[in-house]
């Protein structure tokens, strides 16, 4: 029987007892990478701005087994934290925990000032260890925390990772890939210095460069605030976009948030109200409408019609906004007055499945392919069963859904010629030495560029002559329409009588020169006032203003 079981330990065991010999005289250290840090435009300094860093922080552990005097101990390391002593003597208690978190999220100065204390106390270094971890910083607080997200704890509450924004988006670019140290120990769990030790280092999470300008960003974000506290509307957004280049110069909403104490917050407020949040766009839509029939030649801009207040579809009667009647009036000054009936007019001088087919080839319904998680199509489905009802209403933008960034995009592509560009939020992502340059992405051309021109100028019009005076610079042509939308009800029929007022526009429009920039803003139901002219026209005045003299574009005018 001794044989037998001696057989058994020696032969049969070798490999578990081998095993379990290892696990005792190892020690295995996960090694964090350094997650990548992002970083936008100033211009007015000719370079680039941290937006989000990273500050080291440090966890403070303490090894039970390598305590000899645990009611000492307790104390001081209980009087170096200010912590109950009570907590740390019930730590003390498991000797084989390899080590037990006391304290996390310690700075720099507080670590050296508790090793200073624990060092004065004769307290030996083998009973307890920091190790360091960072602190995700956002510089400015709440200035872009639709664009950054927020580093954070997942469902789990264990692993952090990006959510929403550029975190997730670029979460694994960002994080990199963690490293590890395998390390001889002796009995008690020390390390031997002249042990085996296997290092595999981690490799830092990579850099982000974005387009967005701080300068712009500040602005435009303080002066929607101030609108938004001004028509005590319940919420907002901006965003500004380079035509040429597709580039975002800002994107912000209203309320906004703080990422460095983003669990204050509601997630409400985390959905981005530029990519993520659709709504149906009102009279904004109607240049839209309108290129889509010019490039069809289903109109011209002198083409006229008579408005009677009103168009009877099938059971529907369609009427103009405050039921107004015009009369005779052209397409130039459809849009300068904003007639509904004169959008459907447009519409049916092509037929509801060509308009179709402009729309979504103007990028609706679709994703823009920004670089921002949580990003919606919108919807625009209600034109595919070629309805004539549905294409009406559409024409004047009410019964189809989009975003801000599709908006602006389409826009944009107006302002360029007719091509649509990508938006584009990443300028680079650096990966040590070697970057990886975002391309300037085009896309398909929606309409020609004599089309282009007439819209611009049609909408340059609006600006001058129609409801949209409010948002013209003096000195320079700027194209642009206002949208006031009624909003559905909840239950799905008819609508409430809150509304959103939109601009959305571009300039200067210069022959032979693509506008410096497209923007879109908008007051989510904001009160006192009853049409976008007075609200959100101003508030696009405003920030184009700033812009224009900020980018030193010249008046010629």
């Amino acid at each position: 029987m001794l044989i037998a079981q001696l057989f058994r330990i020696q032969i049969l065991r070798n490999r578990v007892y081998s095993k379990e010999g290892e696990d005792q005289y190892l020690v295995s250290q996960k090694v964090m990478p350094s997650r990548g840090e992002i970083f936008w435009r100033d211009i007015s300094e000719g370079g680039i701005a941290p937006l989000v860093v990273n500050e080291p922080i440090y966890n403070f552990s303490i090894v039970p087994k390598r305590v000899s005097d645990v009611k000492f101990f307790a104390q001081e390391v209980s009087s170096a934290l200010g912590a109950p002593k009570e907590n740390i003597s019930s730590k003390l208690t498991d000797l084989e925990d390899p080590y037990e978190l006391i304290q996390s999220d310690i700075s720099e100065k507080e670590k050296l000032k508790i090793a200073e204390f624990l060092s004065d106390a004769n307290i030996s270094k083998d009973a307890y260890s920091f190790s360091e971890s960072f602190r995700r910083s956002y510089i400015d607080d709440e200035l872009a925390s639709h664009v950054t997200g927020f580093f954070g704890f997942g469902e789990d509450g264990v692993e952090r990772r990006g959510q929403y924004g550029l975190e997730e988006y670029f979460d694994a670019d960002l994080t990199g890939i963690s490293g590890s140290t395998i390390s001889d120990t002796d009995v008690l769990g020390r390390f031997i210095p002249v042990g085996n030790r296997t290092i595999v280092l981690p490799v830092n999470g990579k850099d982000v460069v974005l387009t967005l300008e701080k300068n712009i960003q500040y602005k435009a974000c303080a002066l929607l605030a101030e609108y938004v506290k001004k028509y005590e509307a319940a919420g907002g957004a901006v965003v500004i976009m380079e035509p040429q280049t597709g580039n975002i110069y800002a994107l912000c909403g209203e309320p906004r948030f703080n990422p460095n104490r983003y669990g204050e917050y509601p997630v409400s407020l985390f959905v981005n109200p530029v990519t993520s949040a659709e709504y149906e766009p009102g009279s904004i839509f109607k240049p839209i409408t309108m290129a889509a029939a010019l490039e069809d030649g289903g109109i011209t801009p002198f083409t006229t019609f008579i408005d009677a207040g009103f168009v009877i579809i099938d059971r529907y009667k369609i009427r103009n906004a405050a039921e107004r009647v015009y009369g005779l009036n052209s397409m130039v000054q459809v849009l300068d007055k904003s007639i509904n009936t004169g959008a459907i007019f447009a519409m049916r001088s092509i037929g509801p499945d060509k308009f179709r087919k402009y729309v979504e080839a103007f990028g609706f319904g679709k994703l823009t392919g920004i670089e921002l998680a949580g990003e919606v199509n919108g919807d625009v489905s209600p034109l595919a069963g070629g309805e004539e009802i549905y294409a009406a209403t559409a024409s004047f933008g009410q019964g189809i859904t989009v975003t801000p960034i599709q908006l602006v995009s389409a826009y944009a592509a107006i302002a360029r010629g007719g091509v649509l560009v990508k938006p584009r939020l990443v300028d680079r992502v650096i990966d040590g030495e070697n970057e990886r340059i975002s391309p300037v992405t085009e896309g398909d051309r929606v309409i020609s560029k004599e089309t282009a021109e007439s819209v611009s100028l049609m909408l340059v019009s609006a600006v001058k002559n129609g409801y949209a005076k409010h948002a013209g610079v003096s000195g320079y042509a700027i194209a642009g329409k206002t949208g006031t939308a009624q909003i559905p009800k909840n239950d799905g029929h008819g609508y409430a009588q809150e509304t959103i007022h939109s601009f959305v526009g571009f300039g200067p429009v210069e022959t032979g020169r693509v506008p410096a920039f497209a923007m879109l803003v908008k007051l989510d139901k904001p009160r006192g006032l009853q049409f976008a002219d007075s609200t959100a026209a101003p508030l696009f005045h405003d920030i184009a203003e700033f812009i224009l003299h900020y980018l030193n574009i010249r008046s010629v005018l």
